[in-house]
């Protein structure tokens, strides 16, 4: 049970995204499919690197795009001298290699809707996190009060996670527990690759990738050689405090083919532009607030005692402070200037510290490969909402016009008769997850036929969740407006400003399963993969809430148990060694839990006009049903590259967030049923060397089917059927590179380039629960948001293939859209946005030896 109530499944939403080779028909066929069906994803790692498709298939190109890229995809690269044209540009794409299925793999042979960006392409694009790499990822958005990627439209901010989020192997995605619980957001800095896996995961990923997963990849430490990666990039803004980012990664043998390491630390420092006012007098009171400041280091040491025995201990620590919210106040502002104001006295700042140790063995005996994989992440986060603002929206409920502070939320912020007042949230969310999953698995095909991996993965994720809400002025304030003290104000409730609310909730998750997969060749080229993962599942809480608000105090403990059983099914047809089609079902499923029971004395009205008598103590999984539709293609000798998806899923039983709309409280419950279904397209073209094009377009439908109740009653109309579950509709992304010649221009043997990325973020598509008048969550101040373009330009040189300078311009046109918007309560004048950081310009140099 939570006292603020937050937005269903909306990620955008504030608290309470001349070619003339002439092919085989059945490929061409193949094609067509791809770019009408569309995509699955890949990463563009030779284009990013910007070279001609004679020279992306040079092995040393590949070895300085990727920072510690290990030798095994290194060696997979074709030599030009040895092979056609055709093939050594399809050799250069087959070096992109990903881990999805739990074995490293090309990713134009995987039959999996998968995308993946090394760090060089990464850096091209200008993505520091996760929330930029949605820009051009279809099927993927971000919700930005969670914190959350969400995969083909499955959001919500109930429950556990719809999303996986892996660091290397390691789940690090948080449970809803309380109010405010936010994922971390682990920084783009020397990483091998990241991966997007759209579509639920659960067979060989588990209960947290029910619509898909996100994993960070890190470069093992190399035992045959030195590697080494920089980066410095500066960057400032008319309309803000400048950014800077600096880090630097180095790795190599200490005892060659024995032992080796790799250590990098990154300091990032992000410049606010939101500023803040004093409400009583107007005046500036501190500028640049919401500021971001990041603290990043990685240690790893691979010991290799004998030849079939690895031993990779690593640690990873990430510290995140940010000043205060990305939030401004519209009627305050002025977006057209991009002067961005709040006066609010509150700062929501926000501390995020993490560290997670890990312990990876592999030890080979013949053709099985055995795989142990330790892990302990060690969370605190400290957050909170403007319990400023909710307040005093709370307390003007029971004003009216005669009153001279009526109203005490304006359109320009607070009232500025209103005696000061001050009332600070603070919510700190703690994750203590212990992880360890042990893999065998073959390392080549039985009988030249047959793949398999079995495993067993046990977690217990320990989390706590603490609210607090004070009100130290809360005297002078309910003494000015009503002429009472605050405690007689609550009805006697003693040093009612000092604990107006406590809330705490500790649980541990805990979940033993065994998993199995395999694959099997029925022709050449045919190969049908089944699946299938059995867990046993185990939640408990202990729960106490008190304070003023809360009308008396409350304790409550619960548990629940549940067995899922996830399948998958996959059948692929490999044409040719440029085309792949396939088509596949599969089960995903998310852990069910118990609630807090909600305080009777506030919230009895609520029940009996719903029918009930309590809030249900419990409750349970929801599950996903995904069919999808492929495939992947290279086209004139590799000129042209396509990935294309088509999926369905129906999404049971959803574990929401059932609101009482007298009392100001929420339970989870499972309610409603919902489909999502779109495509995703993601293609690369390189018309003639020097000039490259990618390009990604994806579409998402996802809605409820049917009515959605709180109660027995069908007195509240939570969801209703046709509303949409809030992510944007449309998403397209286009990105042109030209490499100059040097024989027409270069700088110190350096060979020129000029870049432009647009990319395109439609509005949510329908109407929304909340945006819909007929439920109860109804508000006409959410939702008002707007489609986002995005346009960045960058001119730049490479100098040895290892060195790369560029000056860039960032949300060049300076646009401002919505991104968010909302406000505390219905009816309320004041308007919360969010947008787009304002333009900004800036220099990144690189190294990647």
């Amino acid at each position: 049970m939570s006292k603020r109530p937050v937005s269903l499944y909306t990620p955008l939403v504030c608290r309470k995204r001349s070619l003339c080779s002439v092919r085989s028909y059945s490929t061409a066929l193949v094609g067509a499919f791809s770019v009408w069906a569309c995509v699955s994803g890949y990463a563009g790692a030779a284009f990013a690197a910007g070279e001609s498709v004679e020279k992306r298939s040079s092995g040393k190109l590949h070895a300085a795009q990727v920072p510690g890229k290990q030798e095994a995809s290194t060696r997979q690269v074709s030599q030009p001298h040895k092979k056609p044209k055709a093939e050594a540009a399809a050799g250069a794409m087959e070096a992109v290699t990903v881990t999805s299925t739990r074995r490293a793999t090309s990713i134009m042979r995987v039959p999996v809707s998968v995308a993946a960006y090394n760090q060089a392409y990464l850096d091209m694009k200008g993505a520091k996190t996760i929330q930029d790499v949605l820009r051009f990822t279809p099927g993927l958005t971000f919700d930005p009060t969670s914190k959350t990627p969400v995969v083909r439209g499955l959001a919500s901010s109930a429950g556990s996670a719809t999303t996986g989020i892996y660091l290397d192997d390691t789940p690090i995605q948080i449970r809803n527990l309380g109010f405010s619980a936010e994922n971390t957001v682990p920084q783009l800095f020397d990483m091998e690759r990241v991966e997007v896996l759209r579509g639920p995961q659960g067979t060989l990923f588990g209960a947290g990738a029910e619509g898909g997963a996100v994993r960070y990849i890190t470069p093992a430490p190399n035992l045959h050689k030195y590697t080494s990666y920089a980066r410095a990039d500066v960057s400032a803004s008319q309309y803000g405090a400048p950014t800077y980012d600096l880090g630097v990664a180095l790795g190599g043998p200490i005892i060659k083919d024995k032992l080796a390491f790799r250590v990098s630390a990154e300091r990032q420092g992000q410049g606010g532009y939101i500023d803040h006012l004093d409400y009583r007098t107007g005046k500036k009171t501190d500028k640049n607030t919401n500021n971001d400041d990041v603290n990043v280091f990685r240690g790893s040491v691979l010991v290799k005692p004998i030849e079939n025995l690895s031993i990779t201990p690593s640690i990873m620590y990430q510290q995140r402070l940010v000043g205060d919210s990305d939030t401004y106040f519209a009627g305050l502002s002025n977006p057209g200037k991009s002067e961005y104001r709040t006066n609010s006295p509150e700062y929501q700042q926000n501390t995020d510290r993490f560290y997670l140790p890990s312990l990876n063995i592999k030890y080979d005996i013949g053709n099985v490969s055995l795989i142990s994989n330790t892990a302990y992440l060690h969370r605190n986060n400290i957050t909170g909402y403007n319990g400023t603002l909710y307040q005093l929206s709370y307390y003007n409920e029971f004003l009216d016009g005669s009153s001279p502070y009526y109203p005490l939320l304006t359109q320009q912020g607070i009232n500025p008769n209103t005696p000061y007042y001050y009332g600070p949230s603070r919510v700190l969310n703690q994750q203590r997850n212990f992880t360890e999953e042990f893999r065998v698995q073959s390392r080549n095909p039985v009988a030249n036929r047959l793949m398999w991996v079995a495993g067993v993965y046990y977690q217990n994720d320990k989390q706590m969740s603490s609210e607090q809400l004070q009100e130290p002025n809360a005297n002078a304030l309910t003494q000015a407006l009503f002429d009472m003290s605050a405690s007689d104000f609550w009805g006697g409730w003693p040093n009612a400003g000092q604990n107006a609310y406590i809330n705490q909730t500790r649980a541990t998750d805990e979940q033993v399963a065994v998993f199995a997969n395999a694959t099997v060749e029925i022709i050449k080229g045919l190969k049908f993969d089944a699946g299938v993962r059995y867990a046993n599942a185990n939640y408990h809480f202990h729960n106490f809430a008190d304070g003023s608000h809360n009308g008396d105090r409350t304790t409550a403990s619960g548990q629940i148990t549940e067995n899922p059983v996830t399948p998958k099914f996959t059948l692929s047809y490999q044409i040719d060694r440029h085309s792949m089609v396939y088509a596949g079902w599969g089960k995903g499923w998310r852990v069910g839990g118990a609630n807090a029971p909600v305080p009777q004395l506030l919230c009895q009205n609520d029940l009996n006009n719903f029918g009930m008598t309590s809030a249900p103590s419990k409750y349970k999984s929801d599950t996903v049903k995904s069919w999808e539709v492929g495939s992947k293609n290279q086209f004139f000798h590799n000129r042209l590259q396509i990935s294309g998806s088509l999926y369905y899923i129906n999404w049971s039983n959803i574990q929401q967030n059932a609101y009482l709309p007298g009392c100001g409280v929420q339970y989870t419950t499972n309610l409603g049923e919902a489909v999502s279904k779109g495509f995703d397209l993601q293609a690369t073209l390189y018309p003639f060397d020097g000039l490259s094009i990618d390009t990604t377009l994806g579409y998402t439908d996802a809605h409820y089917t049917k009515n959605a109740y709180v109660g027995t009653n069908q007195n509240g109309l939570l969801a209703r059927k046709g509303d949409t579950l809030g992510t944007p509709g449309w998403t397209y992304s286009l990105g042109v590179q030209y490499n100059i010649p040097k024989n027409i221009i270069s700088i110190g043997h350096g060979q020129l380039y000029v870049r432009t990325d647009y990319q395109y973020i439609s509005r949510p598509s329908g109407t929304t629960p909340i945006r819909d008048s007929e439920t109860l969550m109804y508000n006409s101040g959410y939702y008002l948001t707007q489609a986002q373009h995005y346009l960045t330009l960058r001119v730049g040189a490479r100098f040895n293939n290892n060195m790369n300078l560029s000056f860039y311009v960032n949300n060049l046109p300076n646009l401002h859209p919505m991104v968010t918007s909302s406000n505390e309560v219905q009816g309320s004048l004041l308007q919360l946005n969010s947008t787009m950081r304002p333009r900004y310009a800036g220099v990144l140099l690189t190294y990647n030896r």
